[in-house]
């Protein structure tokens, strides 16, 4: 119940981070792989009761407590919160809720080049290829073209207005990326999450034992 409050609440994503992995952490403010394993089951409680877990990897968390423990023994709140940040493919649905949350509000002062819409209404995607270039929500989902904008080219998703910092620093990506081949674009494909190693890669871990809390779930 902890847990599915925190997911659904209006509370800033990195402090739900946090605070989950309070739920986990010993009095050394370290968890164990069934601790995060049983963490991670309750998480996808949220997609699974929804029907849509299977759209992020499947209800199978063995892969996702792999690709977040690496090599160590032990979890430190610093690695958990760095392995979140890159958004891992069972978990990606969160920060992606919190996006969509906060750009039911949002207005960019910009226009599509597609549509025309200004100003910009949701979340706004701004080429990181060509000069100038943004589109709506509903074009780049559309998959819609315009003259010299591809497909294959980088685009970075805003879901609130833009800083001066983040105008410059996507300028001097699109610069960068000018001088780059279609080819290279093509062989470097951008992912929008971590991609959790598949089960079948290396050894399986040892399934979590339910604590006496999580029997009645486990069994359900």
């Amino acid at each position: 119940m902890k847990v599915g409050l925190t997911l659904l609440s209006r509370g800033h994503l990195e402090d739900k981070y946090r605070y989950l992995f309070r739920l986990i952490a010993d009095p050394q403010q370290k968890a164990d792989q069934r601790k995060l394993g049983l963490l991670l089951h309750d998480i996808l409680q949220v997609p699974r009761q929804l029907g849509e877990v299977a759209a992020f990897g499947g209800s199978n968390i063995e892969p996702s407590v792999r690709s977040c423990l690496g090599e160590r023994e032990d979890l430190e709140a610093a690695h958990f919160l760095a392995w979140l940040k890159q958004e891992p493919q069972s978990l990606v649905w969160l920060p992606v809720l919190h996006r969509l949350a906060a750009a039911e509000s949002a207005k960019h002062q910009a226009k599509c080049n597609s549509c025309k819409q200004y100003p910009i209404i949701g979340l706004r995607y701004r080429c990181l290829k060509c000069f100038n270039f943004d589109m709506c929500q509903n074009c780049f989902f559309a998959g819609r073209l315009t003259k010299g904008h591809k497909l294959s080219h980088p685009m970075q998703e805003y879901c609130s207005a833009t800083t001066s910092v983040e105008d410059m620093r996507d300028f001097t990506k699109a610069l960068k990326n000018k001088f780059k081949s279609k080819r290279y674009f093509m062989k470097h494909p951008r992912m929008g999450y971590l991609p959790v190693r598949s089960v079948l890669e290396g050894d399986e871990l040892e399934s979590p034992v339910a604590s006496p809390q999580h029997n009645d779930m486990h069994s359900r």
